[in-house]
């Protein structure tokens, strides 16, 4: 029977600032901890989920591209930016913002305009938050 565990708080660094996404998946809005399972059969799937999926699919698919730039989980590449694209168009604030926020990792320039306007205008505080944050890291000078 799997144990199910409820966080107030993140256990890698303490902020309340803590998301249910289902039951069971947890993820940290701070520091993208997360208690996720790794996705171990490539990023077809993955993508596939995310344009295709049940808003519970699409959000487990968006929130997993938040994993991006941890090399033990490199789940999109910059090849897979058309479908992140599209994916800025969900229905869903939550996956709205794990997509703007995998698209500021990849760097990804295609992907500027768009999460400019969403950084603006979005009616989630959350996605528009994540999307100036990629908006930031896409645009800030490499050092």
């Amino acid at each position: 029977m799997k144990q199910q565990h409820d966080f107030s708080e993140c256990p890698k660094c303490s902020s309340a600032n803590v998301q249910q996404l289902d039951e069971e998946s947890w993820f940290c809005l701070d520091c993208d901890w997360d208690n996720l399972s790794e996705i171990t059969n490539g990023n077809d799937e993955l993508l596939a989920s995310l344009r295709h999926g049940d808003i519970h699919a699409r959000r487990i698919a968006a929130q997993s591209l938040i994993n991006i730039g941890d090399f033990d989980q490199h789940l999109a590449t910059p090849s897979d930016t058309e479908v992140l694209l599209d994916a800025l168009e969900d229905e869903d604030a939550d996956v709205r913002y794990f997509v703007a926020v995998a698209l500021g990792k990849l760097a990804a320039k295609p992907s500027l305009n768009k999460l400019k306007y969403l950084a603006q205008n979005d009616t989630s505080a959350l996605v528009r938050q994540g999307a100036q944050t990629a908006v930031e890291q896409i645009e800030s000078p490499v050092g």
